[in-house]
């Protein structure tokens, strides 16, 4: 089971093309567990006064950072054009206790 929530109160903003949508896809791809309960996936908006910060947290597996054994291609190419289109970043990170946090920030 798949529950995908929404606190996106701040809309006033701009991605490149092809950001949230490979973003949320990995936290389905990597995060679902037919033998786990449901995958939650929670999409956050805010705004810092200097940034606008896109969140996707899921309740999956989690993340491990030193992973390496298999290339993040999508998460490569979108942390690229977010440097070279609007100067952002993309940082990913496990959450405690489980699941994973994508944070995109984007300077005013």
């Amino acid at each position: 089971m798949l529950i995908v929530e929404y606190d996106t109160p701040f809309t006033r903003f701009r991605l490149p093309p092809l950001t949230l949508q490979p973003i949320v896809e990995n936290a389905v791809k990597h995060g679902m567990d037919p033998y786990s309960g449901p995958l939650h996936v929670l999409i956050r908006t805010r705004h810092t006064g200097s940034a606008s910060v896109i969140t996707v947290e899921d309740t999956g597996s989690g993340f491990d950072p030193t992973e390496d054994s298999r290339p993040h291609i999508a998460l490569t190419n979108i942390r690229q054009r977010l440097e070279m289109m609007c100067n952002g970043n993309l940082n990913v990170a496990p959450l405690d206790g489980g699941g994973t946090v994508v944070t995109v920030t984007i300077p005013d």
